[in-house]
């Protein structure tokens, strides 16, 4: 039997969606087993579904729905990674909700509709790993993590937004967190050195991330490859330059911005004298040389129907 699992995060996005995901509950089938619960801090939601999975009987499947952003999606993926029993879908009610922007052949709204999410079809797609975390979509290091590190900053402010603390956090990267020295060696071939400084370096699973930046506009979910793409240090005014290309996905391969570069890999190893602030899918952990690797179809998603 399938258990559908709603995780209700009242923090994500502007407004406390909780009241009206509830009302959209009471309208499904009561054939259906649906139950819900709502986080409370950074770590319930892998208390709740790890409880969840350990009640299921023989025989039961869980489908977990993340409501929420990014965050919310990355906490469940990885307290249910590895279950068998485990699928995944994305209730997008967020302040960025990138990973689903990978599926261009639906909306947010789409996601939003519960009737057709529970009775949706089920795709593998790929997963990263590094220093024990997964991600669905975008891990990366330099500037990214740095801005990711100071929008938590931000958040704390009153009456700021997720879209106004990650506008700050930009400018304050922008000032402080453009230079960052990376060795990187990619499926055991070294292809930079470290003796120049980066912007960042990213390694893709999905395209979006950043709350609608297009940073790796090639990738595929399901092609067992990451997309890396390196950027090295600019100035300011050639950054500003960047940033347009770059939101819309025009950065690779683009003759105005030759020093672009971008490759399809298995393995990424980032090599720092110091502790490297990585950034997955939002969420900033600190990992000393840290690997990462694609796993391929490792993770069942929920797709609308």
């Amino acid at each position: 039997m399938r258990k559908h699992f709603f995780l209700i995060n009242p923090a994500a996005g502007k407004r406390d969606a909780t009241r009206t995901i509830l009302e959209k509950l009471s309208s499904l089938p009561s054939s259906l087993s649906v139950s819900h619960a709502l986080t409370k801090a950074p770590g319930h939601a892998h208390e709740l579904i790890r409880e969840a999975l350990a009640s299921l009987e023989s025989g039961d499947e869980l489908t977990l729905y993340a409501c929420g952003g990014d965050g919310t999606l990355f906490e469940a993926l990885n307290a249910g990674f590895g279950d068998p029993r485990f699928s995944l879908a994305s209730v997008p009610v967020g302040s960025g909700n990138d990973f689903i922007k990978s599926f261009p052949e639906y909306a947010a709204a789409d996601f939003l509709d519960l009737p057709r999410l529970v009775s949706g079809k089920t795709v593998a797609v790929d997963s990263l790993l590094a220093g024990g975390y997964h991600s669905l979509n975008i891990l990366s290091a330099g500037f990214d993590a740095a801005v990711c590190r100071y929008m938590t900053k931000y958040k704390r402010l009153p009456l700021v937004g997720g879209k106004g603390a990650y506008d700050l956090a930009l400018v304050d990267a922008l000032l402080h967190s453009r230079k960052h020295f990376f060795r990187l060696i990619a499926d055991g071939e070294e292809i930079e050195d470290g003796t120049h400084p980066h912007l960042f370096v990213i390694a893709a699973n999905g395209r979006y991330y950043g709350g609608g930046f297009k940073a790796s506009p090639r990738s595929v979910l399901d092609d067992g490859l990451m997309d890396v793409i390196t950027i090295p240090t600019l100035s300011i005014p050639r950054f500003l330059r960047l940033v347009g290309y770059f939101k819309r996905g025009e950065h690779l391969e683009n003759p105005l911005l030759p020093f672009v570069r971008h490759s399809l890999r298995k393995s990424l190893r980032i090599l720092s004298p110091e502790e490297i602030s990585l950034n997955l899918d939002g969420e900033v952990v600190s990992l000393r040389d840290p690997e990462i690797r694609i796993l391929p179809a490792s993770v069942r998603v929920i797709l609308p129907a």
